[in-house]
């Protein structure tokens, strides 16, 4: 998979693929944060930055269907 695939998703099981990478790059940036720049962020903000960064990654996909993300992300 490339990365002009990644927010071509054509299904909510595609989606669950997404759910590493985004929860990794999101610890990987607040490592860095806490690191290089001595700053954190609570477990909730951190959490809320994951999904976040998987609604941008996901939304290509969603247009106009907003209710069907919602109900993904509360399945997590």
């Amino acid at each position: 998979m490339s990365w002009k695939e990644i927010g071509r998703r054509h299904s909510t099981e595609d989606w669950w693929e997404l759910i590493p990478a985004c929860i990794w790059w999101t610890l990987w940036k607040e490592r860095n944060a806490r690191c290089f720049e001595d700053k954190s962020n609570n477990i909730e903000k951190i959490r809320m930055n994951s999904l976040s960064l998987l609604y941008f990654w996901c939304k290509q996909d969603m247009r106009g269907d907003i209710e069907h993300f919602v109900d993904f992300i509360g399945n997590l």
